[in-house]
C-alpha cells in the first residue's frame, strides 16, 4: 500500500527521478498516474532534462503552456535531440521551394518567426544582365505558401534584423535605405512587405540591423551607424582595419547589446561602447573609437558570429548577463580560394561586468559605464578547435551558427571519389568549461584540438549548393542554390506522441 503522504511530498520525491522512472510511476497506480500529469512536475523535467543540458526548444511563453503541453515539449526536445546530434541527422521530412524567378541565385537564408508563424526568408539574385534584380520571399514552413514578395533593382545591400521581437524585419538598399515590416493583413504576397521607414542617409551598402541599430557603410567606404528612430543623428566608426587588396571579400558580423557592439571584419575583432551613442551624447562629427581591438593572424574570407544562449535564457534571472560568443572563421590564402580549415574562437564573458541595464536601470541611475575595468567580455577571443573542412578549387563554401551552439557548413568533404560533390556538415560547439572563462592571455585554459564534423546532414554529386541556414528550436535545415532551389528538411515528426520516449 501507498504510504498516507500529501501529494505534495510524493511531488518532491518525484522530481529527484529521471523521465524515464517518472513514465513508469505512471503505471503503477491511479493514484501516481494523476501525479505525475501535473505541472509543476513536468515544469521541473524540462529545466532538469532538457534546459540544464543544453537542448533547444522553440521559444515559449512557459506560464502559458499546460502540463499536457509541456510534457510534448519535453518529449519532442529530447525525440529531435538525439537525432540532430548523431552522426548522421534522419530528416523525416523533405520539402522544395523554388524562388520566383527562374534560374535566380540563392543569396542568404534565414529562419524568423512572423506573427507567430516560422518562417523562412530567401533572398534571390538574377544573373549579371543589368538591370540585376532582388528577390525577398518569406515562405510559411507549414504550407510553403510564400507569405511575402518583394522585388526590387539591385543596389548592394540589405540585412535581416536579428532581434525577432522588433517590427522592422529587413533594411535593405534600393535607391534610399528602407525598413520594411510585415502585413499580416495584405490581399496578396506582392503588398505584404511595406516600407516602415525610408531613410535618406547616403549608403552604400548595408551591413546588420538588430532592432533599432542600423550599420552601413557609406559611399566612401566608412563605417557608421544610426538609430532608424532618429536617423539624423549617426555615428562614423573608427576602423582600424589595415588596408586589404581591392576585390577581396569584406565579411561583416555584428553582435549588438543595448551597452556595446561587437564588429568582426576581415582582419579585426572591436567592441565598441554605445552608451553615449544611445544617449546621442556623443559629437557627431567625432568618431567612436573601439574600446578593445584583437587583429587576426591572417585575413578572413568569410566567418559568422553568434551569442550561444541557454534555451532557458528568456526564463532566466541572469538575462542582461552577457553570454559566451562563438566565432567561425575560413581564413583566407594567398590564391583566390579560402583555406581548408575552419576556426572556432570564443569570446568569454567578463563575469564580473555591471550592465547599464541590469534590473531594467539605466547607467546613470547606477553608475555602471562601460570602461577599461568595466567590459563585457575578455579580449582576446580564444582559439577552442580547428575543424577539418576541405573546399575543392574554385567551390563553394557557405556556414552557419545557432544561438544554442550548433555549427553547420558547407564544404567538399564527401565519400564521391570525383570532381564534384559537396556536404552539409555540422558540430555541437558545446557551452565552454568554466576553467577557459577566464578570456585574456589565458589561451591555456582551453584544450586546442584538430577535430572532425561530428554530424552529416546530407552530401550530393553536384556543385550547385551555396547557402546554408538552420533551426536548432525547430529541427529544421535550408539549403539554397545557385538555381534559385531551396531544400528545406525536418529533423522532427511535429506529431510524434509522448509514448515513442520509452
Amino acid at each position: 500500500m501507498i504510504l498516507p503522504l500529501p501529494e505534495d511530498i510524493f511531488l518532491t520525491i518525484f522530481q529527484y527521478l529521471g523521465l524515464e522512472e517518472v513514465l513508469s510511476m505512471r503505471t503503477v497506480c491511479k493514484s501516481f498516474k494523476d501525479m505525475t500529469h501535473l505541472r509543476g512536475l513536468w515544469i521541473s523535467i524540462l529545466r532538469k532534462e532538457v534546459w540544464a543540458r543544453n537542448i533547444p526548444t522553440p521559444w515559449i511563453d512557459l506560464d502559458r503552456l499546460s502540463a499536457t503541453q509541456i510534457e510534448k515539449l519535453v518529449a519532442n526536445a529530447l525525440c529531435l535531440h538525439r537525432n540532430w546530434t548523431s552522426e548522421y541527422p534522419r530528416a523525416v521530412r523533405r520539402r522544395h521551394v523554388m524562388v520566383a524567378t527562374p534560374g535566380a541565385r540563392i543569396t542568404s537564408l534565414h529562419f524568423i518567426t512572423l506573427e507567430g508563424c516560422s518562417c523562412l526568408l530567401s533572398f534571390s539574385l538574377t544573373s549579371r544582365v543589368e538591370p540585376r534584380m532582388m528577390t525577398v520571399e518569406c515562405w510559411d514552413l507549414n504550407s510553403l505558401s510564400c507569405k511575402a514578395r518583394r522585388t526590387m533593382q539591385w543596389f548592394g545591400g540589405y540585412a535581416v534584423n536579428s532581434d525577432p521581437e522588433s517590427t522592422g524585419v529587413i533594411a535593405i538598399k534600393t535607391p534610399f535605405v528602407e525598413v520594411l515590416a510585415f502585413d499580416p493583413s495584405a490581399s496578396s504576397p506582392e503588398s505584404a512587405f511595406i516600407p516602415l521607414i525610408t531613410l535618406n542617409t547616403a549608403a552604400k551598402s548595408i551591413l546588420s540591423l538588430t532592432g533599432n541599430t542600423l550599420f552601413f557603410r557609406t559611399m566612401n567606404n566608412e563605417l557608421k551607424i544610426l538609430d532608424i528612430v532618429r536617423p539624423l543623428y549617426e555615428l562614423k566608426l573608427e576602423d582600424r582595419q589595415p588596408l586589404l587588396p581591392p576585390n577581396q571579400p569584406d565579411s561583416f558580423e555584428a553582435v549588438v547589446h543595448n551597452d556595446y557592439a561587437i564588429i568582426l571584419r576581415p582582419k579585426t575583432l572591436a567592441l565598441y561602447d554605445l552608451n553615449a551613442f544611445r544617449r546621442g551624447s556623443h559629437p557627431p562629427l567625432l568618431s567612436l573609437s573601439p574600446v578593445q581591438v584583437h587583429e587576426f593572424q591572417w585575413r578572413i574570407d568569410s566567418c559568422v558570429m553568434q551569442r550561444q544562449i541557454s534555451p532557458s535564457a528568456p526564463h532566466s534571472s541572469n538575462e542582461f548577463k552577457p553570454c559566451s560568443v562563438n566565432i567561425l572563421i575560413r581564413y583566407s590564402s594567398l590564391f583566390p580560394w579560402p583555406v581548408n580549415l575552419l576556426h572556432h574562437f570564443i569570446l568569454h564573458p567578463n563575469h564580473l561586468y555591471n550592465s547599464s541595464t541590469s534590473g531594467g536601470r539605466s547607467s546613470t541611475a547606477t553608475g555602471f559605464a562601460l570602461t577599461s575595468n568595466n567590459l563585457p567580455y575578455n579580449f582576446p577571443p580564444v582559439l577552442s578547435r580547428t575543424i577539418v573542412s576541405p573546399v575543392r578549387l574554385f567551390a563553394i563554401t557557405d556556414m552557419a551558427l545557432g544561438s544554442y551552439g550548433t555549427a553547420v557548413w558547407l564544404d567538399s568533404h564527401t565519400d564521391y571519389h570525383a570532381e564534384v560533390g559537396q556536404r552539409l556538415a555540422g558540430l555541437m560547439l558545446g557551452f565552454s568549461k568554466d576553467k577557459a572563462e577566464t578570456g585574456g592571455d589565458n589561451a591555456s585554459a582551453v584544450e586546442q584540438s584538430s577535430t572532425r564534423a561530428s554530424m552529416v546532414f546530407g552530401a550530393h554529386e553536384t556543385d550547385d549548393w551555396n547557402r546554408v541556414a538552420i533551426d536548432e528550436g525547430g529541427g529544421r535545415t535550408a539549403v539554397g542554390s545557385i538555381t534559385g532551389e531551396i531544400i528545406i528538411d525536418d529533423y522532427i515528426d511535429r506529431c510524434i506522441i509522448h509514448s515513442q520516449l520509452v
